[in-house]
């Protein structure tokens, strides 16, 4: 079916009252990886209770000035640092997504971090979020869990938490109203 074709460049948005797994719940989750069989995500809006600052210090950086928010990227490999940005930037390990995103996991990020080369928006993220392509379809498809949404632009780096979550789930509103149409 066409339907199951392609989740690379889309979002995954939690149903309310539907998704129960904690690590999910209110999600909103970027597709940004599909082969065969595994796809690939990063979870957008869940802080963790680190801060840049915190891990600078725990890498032995001397603290930069970058600051904000490290963010949940998936329960999978929870020890792996990903960076979500703009495409206006590249470190050694960057790939090109979509929707004008790139993401980036190598040492040099950091070190180009502490250094104030950054992309214009960005979010540093440990660790992803990765499932099977059968259990995907199924958790999207049979127990309509996610909402399978396509992006736009503003809602990557404008908002965060909950309020992102809110954003997504307005968006796949306005998606569905057009496909009626």
């Amino acid at each position: 079916m066409d339907r199951f074709k392609n989740f690379k460049g889309k979002l995954l948005v939690a149903r309310p009252h539907v998704m129960r797994d904690p690590n999910f719940a209110e999600s909103v989750v970027y597709l940004y990886e599909e082969t065969d069989n595994v796809v690939i995500g990063l979870t957008l809006n869940k802080p963790s209770t680190m801060t840049i600052d915190d891990l600078q210090r725990l890498r032995g950086y001397e603290c930069s000035g970058v600051s904000g928010q490290l963010y949940k990227g998936g329960p999978v490999s929870e020890q792996s640092l990903m960076m979500l940005h703009t495409d206006d930037w590249m470190s050694t390990n960057t790939i090109q997504t979509s929707h004008g995103n790139c993401i980036s996991s190598d040492e040099l990020m950091l070190d180009k971090m502490v250094q104030g080369n950054l992309p214009k928006c960005w979010r540093l993220m440990s660790g992803m979020s990765t499932w099977g392509r059968n259990q995907l379809i199924a958790e999207i498809y049979k127990h309509k869990a996610w909402l399978l949404v396509e992006p736009r632009s503003d809602i990557f780096y404008s908002v965060e938490g909950l309020d992102q979550w809110k954003l997504a789930i307005k968006l796949a509103s306005e998606q569905f109203t057009e496909s009626l149409f």
